[in-house]
């Protein structure tokens, strides 16, 4: 009887029984550093999910600790001194029982886990990312990418204060072009969004992405734009100008918009919710 079948097995497990744990905490930390200390969740998913995401956040560290705090407390036990037949001192590791049983019963040999704890540990990439890096939202190249706009339902708008200029929301607009266009003639409206290239050079495109929930299902809203120079792609601006009435099909929606004004204003919070500029 020699030490080395004993301590084999015990020896293989540090990556099993630690690393799992350890990928739980780094994903709840990471789904926490997005929800509760920043609103970089919102570049992924809609507001409304945000409970969700901090609750999910809290059970997967409170998980992972558990996970570790058994897994350390197993390791600190103290090895006991024993001998063999022949007559030999060995140190004896607690964990061997288990793992010497687990071998002669035929159901593992505690080389069992290590591939798809390497494959686990692929995780680790997406919870650093969330951890130390902050993707930007979705933008131009997305799109730029989408066959045709998203479809605007039709509604019941009411009626419009009389003021020199109307903020509006993009959705709100394409609706209101396709079915009451009798309250956007001649009136002056300022819109917000960013900016891709047209499918002319003196025409550009002002987007917002629609999302049901998540960005993976994200639709574009997009403005024709005429009368202005396009600013770079990705910028965020405020445009201001008139309705030009010209035929928009409900099955691709991109009404037109002759500018008179171009601003360029910050990234706003929540990139997803087609929010009206504020005033000023």
């Amino acid at each position: 009887m020699t030490a080395q079948p004993r301590t084999r097995a015990w020896r293989r497990r540090p990556l099993t029984e630690l690393g799992l744990p350890f990928l739980l905490v780094l994903t709840g930390a990471g789904l926490l550093r997005a929800t509760v200390r920043s609103d970089v969740y919102l570049r992924y998913v809609k507001e409304g999910l945000w409970p969700y995401l901090v609750a999910s956040g809290v059970l997967l560290v409170a998980l992972g600790l558990a996970g570790l705090g058994a897994e350390v407390t197993r390791r600190l036990r103290q090895p006991v001194l024993r001998r063999d037949a022949s007559g030999r001192a060995y140190w004896h590791h607690p964990a061997d029982d288990h793992a010497e049983a687990h071998d002669e019963d035929g159901h593992g040999d505690g080389y069992g886990h290590g591939g798809a704890t390497r494959v686990a540990w692929l995780l680790a990439v997406p919870a650093l990312t969330l951890l130390f890096v902050a993707p930007p939202a979705l933008g131009s190249y997305t799109a730029s990418r989408e066959g045709s706009a998203a479809r605007v339902e039709r509604t019941a708008y009411e009626e419009l204060a009389d003021a020199p200029t109307t903020p509006m929301a993009l959705e709100e607009f394409i609706g209101r072009s396709l079915y009451d266009s009798m309250s956007l003639r001649g009136r002056k409206i300022r819109l917000l969004g960013f900016v891709t290239a047209g499918r002319t050079p003196d025409t550009w495109y002002l987007n917002r992405l629609k999302v049901g929930c998540c960005a993976g299902d994200a639709r574009t809203l997009r403005v024709e734009m005429h009368g202005a120079k396009a600013p770079a792609d990705d910028t965020w601006v405020e445009v201001t100008g008139v309705w030009r009435p010209e035929e928009t099909t409900a099955d691709d929606p991109v009404p037109t918009l002759d500018v008179g004004a171009v601003r360029t204003v910050p990234e706003p919070r929540n990139p997803y919710q087609d929010a009206p500029p504020t005033a000023g």
